[in-house]
């Protein structure tokens, strides 16, 4: 049989009868690998042609446009829900089946507390014990009390692996109060544990008086303003950036127990949750500065953040 003949009939045997590759390669008298060499030259040359008959899902087709505009690895897109709750939910579960897609064996996993990364705690357990893998905590707890948005411990537990927690604050009251908890040998570790996590999944706080930070007291009104003086827009792990999502210095930065944003820049896979209207100036300050590989958000988000003014680059 000539080349070309041999290519056709391999396709019609694949793709019109349905034959599996080893049956194929019998009927053919060849080998699997070059059937799926006969395959792929099919497809590469027109002899295969495929057509989609239904429109693709909204979602995706703005997952895919974020993904394109802003460099993204990936990016995951949840349908608008009828509520807020609804919606945090549907992230919810969207960042636990990203994570089960992510794991690998002996990762460590750094995890920063927010609401919406709280919102997987219902379905952790879709997730399945990995082996050697490390729950890490990239910064301190809530008011230095238990962290009703925390889901480290919750998380080891679905993993069946490690947890290494950050036992303190994620701010102190004074530098000084800082350094003397870095002396203790539990805290450095945790921190040091961090800093090597092969994934980070993070929530993205808003800069104003309806943040998280202000309306639980861990900032105070004046606090938060000086921050905005200072040209902030958004936080993560509560350092700081701008409008270009760069560092922006602050007097809380000596009082912070969290890790470095150097040290965060240097993780391999960083992943945001967050959505709604109040999150959007740090969502596209932090997408045009390239802090995140991966994205997650709902439809209504991800199309702002399509808008033209959200487009990366020097002229915003």
């Amino acid at each position: 049989m000539k080349p070309d003949d041999l290519v056709t009939v391999a396709a019609w045997l694949y793709y019109h009868q349905g034959l599996k590759q080893e049956e194929v390669a019998r009927r053919l008298g060849v080998s699997r690998v070059k059937v799926a060499r006969l395959l792929a030259r099919a497809r590469a040359e027109g002899v295969v042609q495929f057509v989609i008959t239904r429109p693709l899902p909204e979602p995706f087709l703005l997952a895919e446009a974020l993904r394109e505009r802003y460099g993204l690895t990936a990016a995951v897109v949840v349908p608008a829900a009828g509520s807020v709750e609804a919606t945090q939910d549907a992230l919810g579960a969207a960042g636990a089946d990203y994570l089960a897609g992510r794991l690998r064996p002996g990762m460590r996993v750094g995890l920063g507390w927010s609401s919406t990364v709280g919102r997987m705690a219902p379905y952790l357990r879709r997730l399945r014990p990995v082996e050697g893998c490390t729950v890490v905590e990239l910064a301190g707890s809530f008011l230095g009390q238990a962290n009703p948005y925390s889901i480290s411990g919750p998380l080891a537990a679905a993993l069946g692996c490690g947890l290494e927690a950050l036992p303190a604050p994620v701010l102190v009251e004074s530098p000084a109060v800082r350094e003397a908890l870095l002396a203790d040998g539990r805290i450095a570790a945790a921190l040091a544990a961090g800093c090597k996590s092969g994934l980070a999944v993070v929530g993205i706080g808003q800069v104003g008086r309806e943040s998280t930070t202000v309306r639980t007291g861990m900032l105070s009104p004046e606090e938060m303003a000086l921050i905005e003086k200072a040209g902030a827009v958004g936080d993560v792990l509560m350092r700081f950036f701008d409008a270009d999502g760069r560092p922006v210095r602050t007097p809380l930065d000596e009082r912070v127990l969290a890790v470095s944003w150097d040290d965060f820049l240097q993780i391999p896979h960083r992943v945001a949750m967050a959505a709604g209207a109040a999150k959007l100036p740090a969502l596209a300050a932090a997408l045009r500065g390239g802090l995140f590989h991966a994205l997650i958000t709902d439809a209504p988000t991800a199309a702002r953040l399509l808008e033209p003014r959200g487009k990366p680059g020097p002229d915003g």
